[in-house]
């Protein structure tokens, strides 16, 4: 059984922002994947996955990431993975479980902090904004260029078809190329 999920976030040091305060650090990237969802939510808790219409923010693919939430395991599949999203991985994990392929988890970032941002955006219904830096590529396998990128941060909010319960994760991740 887990943990509650105000006990979890209070006993968590990773590096991430539940406040509207994000918004006075984050990129214009970020900025503009929030400020997208707002406005899609209207006044609702949160949009669905119907109201995201990639033509509307083309400029935001490469950056995105939706995952499923399921009811059984593996509970968090990767439904779409944006190209800078594939680059800091080094591979595609486009249909995968979170757990095991999420940014990082080959270099020891724990995996139930991961897990922690999905149950607050799940259970709690709400955004996460994670500021811990990452560069990639994790993998040198050569499927994917090999150029370093470096997430500066992320930001992960709710989605959910029936205006209750989330069953979609929205994630725009600031990846950019580095000199």
């Amino acid at each position: 059984m887990s943990i509650p999920l105000d006990d979890a976030i209070a006993r968590s040091s990773h590096p991430r922002l539940l406040t509207l305060d994000f918004l006075d650090q984050c990129s214009p990237r970020i900025r503009r994947a929030w400020d997208y969802w707002t406005a899609k939510r209207g006044d609702r808790p949160m949009p669905s996955r119907r109201d995201i219409d990639p033509a509307e923010i083309p400029d935001l693919l490469p950056y995105l990431v939706l995952t499923e939430v399921l009811p059984d395991p593996p509970f968090l599949r990767y439904r779409l993975v944006g190209t800078k999203q594939v680059a800091i991985r080094g591979h595609d994990p486009t249909g995968l479980p979170v757990s095991g392929h999420y940014i990082g988890h080959n270099e020891g970032v724990f995996e139930g902090e991961v897990m922690l941002n999905y149950r607050i955006v799940i259970e709690g219904r709400r955004f996460v904004y994670d500021y811990r830096i990452k560069t990639g590529p994790e993998r040198g396998d050569g499927s994917f260029g090999s150029r370093p990128v470096q997430e500066r941060g992320t930001l992960l909010l709710p989605l959910s078809s029936d205006g209750d319960i989330v069953d979609m994760v929205f994630c725009c991740a600031d990846v950019e190329d580095r000199a």
